[in-house]
């Protein structure tokens, strides 16, 4: 059972994703043998309906494409849902950035473009590529106000070595890849499409490549139109920008830091080198505290960890931040008016909790 975005998905939604990746979804459902309009009932369900799959300019929330993977792989009862689409998504279909991806003279080239330039395709707080004498790791990471993203860690993985295994030699092997998503049931489908050694509840997704394998040169290498897509790419990248308003950087702040029982605003403001006074209130200008944002971030996490893992009640309570399960259960009481063991049972039955008046 799934529920659908939670109280922060209004922020969650500012990230965007690049309309194209909607495509294969579409393909796989129409080759699943899903009905047009059973199809378009299930993209309308994430407010996706709207989005034109065949455009190479646009976007989509990626909180709401993440959902939408999410229920699809527990409809069709497919652990694996976002690796096989992965690897039905072609690097040359994601508008400018895949074609200078694509023609870039050799691999090494090619991955220092996509760190540059990945928020053209996806609203990343970070992307970055680095090397040494043997080896090279390319890394990216989803904003934590991105709660359902195991599918779309698994999609981004797939995605990265297909492409470079079909772009730039077909046994090129990752070292291993470490992803943000949750431990899952088989890990054999990962060593088998990823990597001998993939990672998993790491901070953030990384593919490890031997250095040796950066000279490669690209299959469809043509510097015409790579410095044409190249520039285009470099305009482009300037004129995108991340969600960054400070409400979205604080919420991030609070979930990275959510099991910290020392996490406070005074840890926060320091990160954001600012004093705690100042912190609070230029949150006030936006309309809220700091207080409030923590409140409504455990509030939002206690509700997806108690509808959609079966984690014990202390894990919760120490992912949560508490002391002690106790405390878990008077903040769930106050905040659903039942217990947390009753939100789990009220979640399993389909009937998602209600707000305590």
């Amino acid at each position: 059972m799934t529920t659908p975005p939670s109280s922060v998905g209004s922020d969650a939604d500012r990230f965007l994703l690049h309309v194209r990746a909607l495509r294969p979804v579409v393909e796989h459902l129409r080759d699943g043998g899903w009905s047009p309009a059973d199809v378009q009932d299930l993209l309308a369900k994430h407010a996706l309906a709207d989005a034109d799959i065949e455009a190479y300019s646009g976007f989509v929330s990626i909180n709401r494409f993440a959902h939408l993977l999410h229920e699809l792989a527990a409809v069709e009862q497919e652990p694996a849902l976002g690796l096989l689409l992965g690897d039905k998504t072609q690097a040359t279909s994601l508008g400018v950035l895949g074609q200078a991806f694509a023609t870039a003279p050799n691999l090494e080239r090619a991955l220092e473009i996509l760190a540059l330039s990945m928020k053209l395709y996806a609203d990343v707080t970070h992307s970055s590529f680095a090397v040494s004498d043997e080896r090279a790791e390319f890394t990216w990471a989803y904003s934590p106000l991105l709660m359902r993203i195991d599918e779309l860690c698994d999609r981004a993985a797939r995605l990265f070595v297909q492409s470079i295994q079909h772009l730039f030699f077909a046994g090129l092997v990752p070292v291993e890849v470490h992803l943000q998503r949750r431990l899952p049931a088989d890990p054999a489908p990962y060593r088998k499409m990823l990597a001998p050694v993939v990672l998993f509840d790491r901070p953030v997704n990384s593919v490890v490549l031997r250095t040796a394998d950066l000279d490669r040169p690209s299959l469809v290498a043509n510097e015409a139109s790579h410095e044409a897509a190249l520039e285009l790419v470099k305009r482009m990248t300037a004129e995108r920008r991340v969600p960054d308003d400070l409400s979205v950087r604080v919420r991030e702040d609070i979930l990275g830091s959510l099991s910290d029982p020392m996490q406070g605003i005074e840890q926060t403001a320091a990160r954001m080198a600012m004093s705690p006074r100042v912190l609070q209130r230029r949150l006030e200008a936006l309309g809220t505290t700091y207080q409030a944002l923590s409140n409504e971030l455990r509030q939002a996490m206690a509700e997806e960890l108690l509808l959609n893992t079966d984690l014990p009640m202390g894990e919760i309570a120490f992912r949560l931040g508490f002391s002690n399960q106790a405390n878990l259960t008077r903040a769930v009481k106050r905040w659903f008016g039942t217990s947390p063991s009753a939100v789990r049972a009220r979640g399993s039955s389909g009937v998602p909790p209600q707000q305590a008046d």
